[in-house]
């Protein structure tokens, strides 16, 4: 966003990782925001300066605005033309009415309407209508790395209780009763003799398969907005997993019952059920994006969000770092979810508006 804490470079400091890396048991994790551009920087200078890089997480939300400029109008600038005075004017915050959402916002292209950007002054600038520099935000990547374990990953935990990730307080919440019942009744492994699970690539399991019985979805690497979660249920509709065909590597009845592929698929629903949403939070809401004395935060997180990531990476009796406390959100989080936090924060404005966050009364519901 060319602001201060942007323009030093620190996020791409190797220096500044090799801290981290030293302050942190082996096997601690590191959850890093990035901007979708120079996501690959950040995720180098963590790798460089000696940790794992585990995964990356993705935020995809539908509340993002284009910040591209207008090719059309650049030309047209550039030729030095003036554009003919067109009477009316749009309102701050409309938007271009007449183009069903799509273009740029009224407080980026001065307060006017499509209709008058569109008296162009010059033929040149007119053969790039439509072009624009780049594309709307729509999802902020995580880099979910990780300091090399002392050992395996058993004695790690044993050694130094860090390494793992916090899957079942993570997990996705089934939508109802009737979710919950067809996710489950599909995967009835023992019920169908299942036998060891096969795999030409990993080699076959040792072990046979058990039923599933977990209280919600494995935890994946992607989250949804709501808005977003809304719009992939509106595409995909109500889907049933396939059931008509068996799986590549399974005969016809062979470990799924004694149809042609059991109940392996049948479920129901969204195709946003496998995902988190976190519902109310379309990025951070009016009533975390804190004002004092005219000083804001511009890339608050949503607290839903941070408490997630609290929960994931954080171990028993844990210790947070926050490098970057920004608006105090990790710091909240840590503090709903009762877990300890260690933060700094380079921009003395910011501090106050820290200090106004954490005099607030807390909420602890997530879900």
């Amino acid at each position: 966003m060319n602001l201060g804490f942007d323009s030093t470079g620190i996020a791409f400091d190797v220096i500044l990782w090799k801290d981290i890396l030293r302050v942190l048991k082996p096997g601690g994790h590191v959850a890093a925001f990035a901007a979708s551009r120079t996501y690959h920087r950040l995720a180098c200078a963590i790798e460089d300066a000696g940790f794992e890089i585990r995964d990356q997480i993705d935020w995809v939300y539908a509340s993002g605005m284009p910040h591209g400029s207008d090719a059309r109008l650049l030309v047209d600038r550039e030729l030095g033309a003036e554009r003919t005075h067109v009477a009316g004017k749009g309102h701050a915050g409309a938007g271009y009415s007449d183009t069903n959402g799509f273009g740029g916002s009224s407080t980026a292209n001065g307060g006017k309407t499509k209709s008058e950007w569109d008296a162009l002054a010059t033929e040149q600038g007119e053969q790039w209508s439509g072009w624009y520099s780049q594309l709307k935000p729509a999802h902020e990547p995580i880099c979910l790395a990780r300091k090399p374990l002392d050992g395996n990953l058993a004695h790690n935990l044993l050694g130094h209780g860090t390494g793992a990730l916090h899957i079942d307080a993570c997990r996705v919440p089934f939508r109802n009763t009737a979710d919950e019942k067809e996710s489950k009744n599909k995967n009835r492994h023992a019920d169908f003799d299942s036998g060891p699970r096969d795999n030409h690539i990993y080699g076959a399991d040792k072990a046979d398969r058990t039923d599933y019985t977990a209280e919600a979805r494995f935890t994946p690497n992607m989250l949804f907005d709501q808005s977003t979660a809304k719009e992939l249920d509106r595409q995909s509709g109500v889907t049933v997993s396939r059931k008509g065909k068996p799986r590549a590597s399974t005969k016809p009845g062979d470990g799924w019952s004694m149809t042609h592929t059991g109940a392996e698929y049948d479920d129901a629903g969204g195709a946003s059920r496998f995902y988190p949403v976190f519902r109310y939070c379309p990025k951070a809401g009016p009533g975390e994006r804190l004002t004092v004395d005219g000083i804001l935060h511009p890339t608050v997180k949503p607290l839903e969000l941070m408490r997630w990531l609290v929960r994931l990476v954080t171990p028993p009796d844990g210790l947070v770092l926050e490098p970057f406390a920004g608006s105090g959100a990790t710091l909240e989080a840590c503090r709903i979810e009762d877990v300890r936090c260690v933060a700094a924060e380079m921009d003395s404005d910011y501090v106050r508006l820290i200090a106004r966050r954490m005099a607030r009364p807390t909420n602890p519901v997530l879900f």
